[in-house]
């Protein structure tokens, strides 16, 4: 049964790094059918089945040759583990899952765009948040005003220190997830971001000038939801 869980998140994980690359540039989701970004050849059946053929292929389009963004393959893996996870939980499993898919799409818009997809956030976050409230979960109004409030000052004194994108998500989710959890959140973000700009920096030797921090946000809300 833990395969068949592991493999539906593999197949979400990959319908989402669809809607993430084609929403925000406003191209349908359902036509045309999965081509390769680069020479535009139609992809057959057993091409797009999720992790394996990214595998077989070593990260190449089959026809043109060209190198595959390792994006595809780690959302499809990554999706697979956090349905992996969520399977293992007794309460409000539908719930976790989808918000923690709300934070695997949101990372890809901003590491593909450095933006967070309007279209995609408010539709997801309306759904979730009618979920919360179905629930009967609690509801941090507080946390949220001050979240919001907080980040707006830091970005007023530092110019440009965090998107406007990053306040309205940790906004929402300061009032889902409560105070605690969020600082929480937000430790593990920092942590993890800046290990990812010292691995750059001292490793492989690049410097980044622009962080998509989605990414990390996501890294931190899956911790939170794995301490509960």
């Amino acid at each position: 049964m833990l395969i068949i869980y592991f493999i539906c998140g593999c197949v979400i994980g990959s319908f989402l790094c669809l809607v993430a690359e084609r929403v925000p540039v406003g191209k349908s989701i359902v036509y045309p059918a999965s081509h390769c970004s680069y020479c535009q050849t139609k992809l057959k059946i057993f091409e797009l089945i999720p992790i394996i053929s990214i595998l077989f292929l070593r990260f190449r389009c089959r026809y043109c040759r060209h190198q595959l963004s390792w994006i595809y393959f780690f959302s499809e893996l990554i999706c697979g583990l956090i349905c992996l996870n969520v399977s293992f939980k007794t309460i409000h499993p539908l719930y976790s899952l989808f918000f923690l898919l709300i934070g695997v799409v949101l990372s890809l818009t901003d590491i593909f765009y450095l933006i967070v997809e309007p279209k995609i956030f408010y539709l997801l976050s309306v759904i979730l948040c009618i979920g919360h409230i179905y629930l009967a979960l609690p509801v941090y109004l507080f946390t949220s005003l001050i979240t919001f409030l907080s980040l707006l000052s830091l970005n007023f004194i530092f110019k440009n220190s965090i998107g406007g994108g990053d306040i309205v998500i940790l906004t929402l989710w300061g009032a889902l997830i409560g105070a605690k959890s969020l600082i929480f959140l937000l430790l593990i973000a920092s942590s993890s971001g800046l290990i990812f700009l010292l691995f750059c920096r001292f490793v492989l030797k690049k410097t980044i000038r622009q962080l998509p921090f989605v990414p990390f946000l996501s890294i931190g809300l899956f911790v939170v939801f794995l301490c509960k």
